[in-house]
């Protein structure tokens, strides 16, 4: 599958995936908006109902005496006269529970043009419930109709979504796995489609390095069996030197492969003893001796550690400098200069190899440690490699205690640094 194909179907599964979330979204919204309606509608069928109660206590006898008697005594009547604050209480509680309002409440009955209040359980909520949408006038109670009953809920919205709590946490838990599916689904495709280029690359790679020893071989081999040739002994020399060298550069790749193998299966074992870095930094640079001499190479050691001594798997951790070194010579477009250098430093040692080469730009840091990565940049491509050896170098170093970073700019070179703790490690 193209790149093109692949992004026009991310794209359209995505705008599906938001057009659900929205309807979704706009559905649950839409039940809580009609859950807000029925909420209203009970509260006003409920306070009207209180209205209405007290309008036909007024059309009896026993209450019509007893406002004839208070008229008596009294030079005008006020509301409270008409609607006693503790029946209202009482009424306001019984049909509230009748509609089954369970949410915390304040009312009050105010004159509308002073804003005073007369009666209920306002608290301090004198604001909120003028201001309220609950109002109901008793003009047919009392006139003049200046005065209102209101009520005031703090906090409806919140009570009318803990009516919907399940629906609306059963709706998230399915949009959130629906989205993280999604999400997953498209990092595994991208993953699974770079781990395909990774390995397209390393099949190149292998089939490239094999292939140069195996023909170099071949030829060296090819003269070696032409006539005559057993009378010039030089040639005979340099020939066998060719298939050794590479089938020893052969032999290496190999293990390279069967390393990375044997750490995948967890088959890795370290044998511990020790060891003087200094000597095994000299004993990887004798090994170089031949590049050094071909590519006019300098390698500058700073070997100033006082405490050099650490206890470690020798062939691991050689082959570590040896990968660090190996790469500063690849790497290195011109004349590579190397710096090797050495200190101690928090109860442990340091070891640098530095370079001056093409350098690694910063967003591939973190990369150039992952198996079979490979930098994608221009020049980087002409050198042949498996990307094997710097994620083989970060597990030695980790699984040995200690840890390796890395500090490069482009066009700057590269430095990285190994850090080993002086202590004696405990066996893997």
């Amino acid at each position: 599958m193209n790149k093109r194909t692949l992004r026009l179907i991310i794209v359209l599964s995505s705008i599906a995936l938001a057009g659900i979330v929205f309807t979704q979204v706009y559905w649950v919204k839409e039940a809580v908006d009609l859950k807000k309606e029925q909420f209203d509608n009970s509260v006003r069928i409920a306070s009207k109902s209180v209205v209405n109660q007290f309008l036909n206590q007024m059309s009896d006898s026993i209450f019509k005496e007893k406002i004839y008697l208070l008229s008596c005594r009294k030079d005008h009547l006020v509301i409270t006269d008409y609607i006693q604050p503790t029946l209202l209480d009482s009424l306001i509680d019984s049909e509230f529970g009748c509609m089954h309002i369970g949410n915390k409440y304040y009312y009050g009955i105010y004159n509308k043009p002073s804003g005073k209040f007369v009666a209920g359980n306002f608290e301090n909520y004198e604001e909120k419930i003028r201001n309220s949408e609950f109002q109901f006038s008793l003009y047919s109670i009392y006139r003049p109709g200046d005065y209102y009953l209101s009520i005031y809920f703090p906090s409806s919205t919140s009570y009318v979504i803990s009516k919907m709590k399940r629906m609306i946490a059963f709706s998230a838990i399915l949009l959130i796995v629906l989205i993280t599916s999604h999400i997953f689904v498209v990092y595994t495709i991208f993953r699974q489609k770079k781990l395909s280029e990774i390995k397209n690359d390393f099949i190149n790679n292998l089939t490239h390095e094999f292939k140069t020893p195996i023909a170099t071989t071949s030829l060296a081999a090819e003269m070696l069996v032409k006539e005559n040739i057993n009378k010039i002994p030089l040639k005979v020399k340099k020939y066998a030197n060719v298939i050794l060298y590479e089938n020893t550069r052969l032999q290496t790749q190999v293990e390279q492969i069967l390393r990375i193998a044997s750490l995948e299966k967890g088959n890795f074992n370290f044998k511990y003893e020790k060891i003087d870095i200094h000597q095994l930094i000299s004993s990887v640079i004798v090994s170089f001796e031949l590049r050094i001499e071909k590519s006019k190479a300098r390698i500058t050691t700073k070997l100033n550690a006082k405490d050099s001594v650490v206890s470690t798997d020798i062939t691991h951790l050689t082959n570590v400098i040896y990968n660090l070194v190996d790469n500063a010579m690849k790497y290195s477009p011109k004349v590579p200069e190397i710096i090797i250098e050495t200190k101690n430093s928090k109860k442990g040692i340091l070891i640098k190899v530095e370079d001056k080469g093409i350098g690694i730009a910063k967003k591939y840091h973190k990369d150039v440690f992952k198996n079979l990565f490979r930098i994608p940049m221009g020049n980087i491509q002409d050198v042949r490699g498996f990307g094997l050896g710097l994620y083989y170098s970060k597990y030695v170093v980790e699984s040995l205690g200690g840890s390796i970073d890395l500090q490069s700019e482009i066009g700057k070179g590269s430095t990285f640094e190994v850090y080993l703790p002086m202590k004696k490690l405990k066996k893997m």
